[in-house]
């Protein structure tokens, strides 16, 4: 799901509506064992071959969203499948490879031999494209699921275009640039496989957005709480999210301070409905949203939250890990 610039804030509804009702018709949460087991893959050998396809992607210079449809795809075909840790690797590949196939360029995607070459993965081409058909048969060919990269660019796009003073105190920021740094974050939690597989796409990128923008604006609780109730992700799975997040991303320095107390975030949180009467929002941020929704021929707002029309689908055109180069494609 790529976003071209110029799309207003009814597309971008749209687009949050549509991946919303993906997300929910494909999702579902996963585990993976923490000692590793002849018969099955742990978590921490998820994780290392997750780094090492970042490290892969950054040599091929795929897009973040390539990246982030390998992992899921990997994910998903390891909660159906039980696997020796052996094949690990050939699954990756595998993976990453189909992804490439499915959301790049043609011009860009290596061939069969090129890519054994290059990722020095120690599997034959055979072996590669043998694998490639067990994973698209058991994903039943339904490849393209929403990704927390595709949430995190709608919703930063949605800032952007609601909040545009946002980066104004930060400097040399801009949009692009603070989109790749959310990015950089976002896949440090994706080498995490409880936060990769035990939290949605939605609730992953939100929870990222929100510890960032915790560290930039004072509004920041209120913001977020509106994304959150209209996306309607439960404020005990957010604030557990931020949690796991937050540990990750301050194992690596990339919090400027010291997140929000758990213990007071929750109350706050649930209490935003009467405090965000008595607080202004210097952009009319919430009041800009609802407008949105009670326009005539919009969306509506049901029982169930966002409701669509018309389908906008993803694109049909089918060490830190080097996480510097997957930022710099956003």
């Amino acid at each position: 799901m790529k976003l071209h610039s110029g799309l207003d804030a009814r597309q971008l509804m749209q687009m949050l509506g549509d991946a919303l009702i993906k997300e929910k018709s494909q999702w579902v949460p996963g585990t993976y064992k923490i000692e590793v087991h002849l018969d099955s893959i742990s978590g921490g050998q998820r994780d290392d071959v997750v780094r090492w396809i970042l490290s892969l992607n950054a040599r091929f210079h795929f897009s973040p969203e390539t990246l982030a449809l390998c992992i899921s795809m990997m994910d998903r075909f390891l909660q159906l499948v039980k696997v020796k840790s052996k094949y690990l690797r050939c699954i990756a590949i595998s993976c990453f490879y189909i992804a490439a196939k499915t959301l790049e360029e043609d011009e860009v995607i290596p061939g069969t031999i090129d890519l054994v070459k290059t990722s020095q993965c120690g599997y034959s081409v055979a072996e590669i494209l043998r694998m490639e058909a067990i994973i698209l048969q058991k994903l039943d060919w339904n490849i393209k699921a929403v990704t927390p990269v595709d949430f995190l660019h709608i919703i930063h796009a949605m800032l952007v275009c609601y909040y545009p003073q946002l980066l104004s105190g930060l400097h040399h920021m801009t949009p692009s640039r603070h989109l790749a740094l959310l990015s950089k974050n976002l896949f440090f939690c994706l080498c995490d496989h409880q936060l990769a597989v035990g939290f949605s796409p939605i609730n992953l990128a939100l929870a990222v957005i929100s510890l960032d923008l915790e560290q930039i604006t004072p509004s920041w609780l209120t913001i977020v709480t509106m994304i959150q109730q209209m996306v309607e992700v439960e404020v005990e799975h957010l604030i557990r999210c931020r949690e796991g997040v937050g540990l990750v991303l301050m194992k690596q320095n990339l919090l400027r301070m010291p997140m929000a107390p758990t213990s007071s975030s929750a109350k706050r949180v649930k209490s935003v409905k009467r405090k965000a009467v008595e607080v202004d929002i210097e952009e009319d941020v919430y009041d800009d949203i609802k407008r949105l929704y009670s326009e005539d021929g919009g969306l509506e707002v049901s029982s169930r939250g966002l409701a669509c029309g018309t389908e906008i689908g993803q694109n049909n055109d089918v060490d830190s890990y080097s996480l510097q180069a997957v930022s710099a494609k956003c």
